[in-house]
């Protein structure tokens, strides 16, 4: 997405709000990252050769086993644990979390109200 495209589209965005009422301006601000976000990741996107993708997803699949063995040899985690354990971001750990449970790797089980 070319910068241009961005600034107009947050522009057709503004016009809009203003015929709704306005939105809050914590929204504009979040649309605004989101579209930033959108535009870096395909600027990003455009250097990633077959090769560095390839290594990625090697990287997540080890990554993937890591949290699998973890969980196995706890029975029961949590992802600061996990985190902690790894090296790696809270989201992250969240990330690769949702998608293995999803995958039918790992199953989600307790959520309960925080203390």
């Amino acid at each position: 997405m070319k910068q241009e495209d961005t600034r107009m589209g947050m522009g057709m965005m503004q016009d809009m709000m203003k015929g709704m009422g306005g939105i809050p301006e914590m929204c504009m601000k979040m649309m605004q990252q989101m579209t930033g976000s959108v535009t870096e990741t395909a600027g990003i996107a455009f250097f990633a050769t077959p090769e560095i993708r390839g290594l990625f997803e090697e990287w997540a699949r080890a990554l993937e086993e890591e949290i699998i063995t973890f969980v196995k040899e706890k029975q029961r985690t949590s992802p600061p644990d996990i985190a902690a354990k790894l090296k790696i971001s809270e989201e992250s750990v969240l990330f690769f979390i949702g998608k293995m449970a999803r995958e039918g790797k790992l199953i989600i089980g307790e959520i309960r109200v925080s203390k």
